[in-house]
Order: structure tokens, then C-alpha cells, then sequence
């Protein structure tokens, strides 16, 4: 699976790279997955699976998929 981390979502990631691959044995709760790498879920405001706007507490990753994590955007 590919992750990307958009905003200030990076600094969570090793090395605080954009993308990532994850090796999947098995669809997994995205969610979950997120808790397992350090990214607060809170700071999530949108997800993107596969091109697709997507509800980050139902939707299940596997190894083929992309998936975009975007914060929330403040501004002045």
C-alpha cells in the first residue's frame, strides 16, 4: 500500500517523508493502521483511497491501494 501524508501530516512518518509502501498481508482497517504508525486521528480531515473521498473510520486498506491523508486547512 502507498501513503501519502499531505500538510503537516508528514512529520508522523519516519524520516518525515510524504510517501511511504507498506507491505499488507491482509485488508486492514485504515484506521487502526494509522493508530499502529503514529498518526493522530484527529488531525486527519480527509481521506483518499484509490482516487476516491472516503470515511476514515470504515474504510479497509490492501496492498494495491493508494491512500492521500490531507489536515485540516487553516487560514488568514
Amino acid at each position: 500500500m502507498k501513503l501519502y501524508a499531505g500538510g503537516q501530516l508528514d512529520f508522523y512518518l519516519l524520516q518525515h517523508r510524504s510517501w511511504v509502501e507498506l507491505e499488507l498481508k491482509e485488508p486492514t482497517r485504515l484506521s487502526a493502521l494509522l493508530v499502529e504508525l503514529g498518526i493522530p486521528l484527529a488531525e486527519v480531515h480527509l481521506v483518499v483511497l484509490n482516487g476516491q473521498l472516503v470515511d476514515l473510520q470504515e474504510v479497509f486498506v490492501c496492498g494495491q491501494d493508494e491512500v492521500k491523508l490531507y489536515p485540516a486547512v487553516n487560514g488568514g
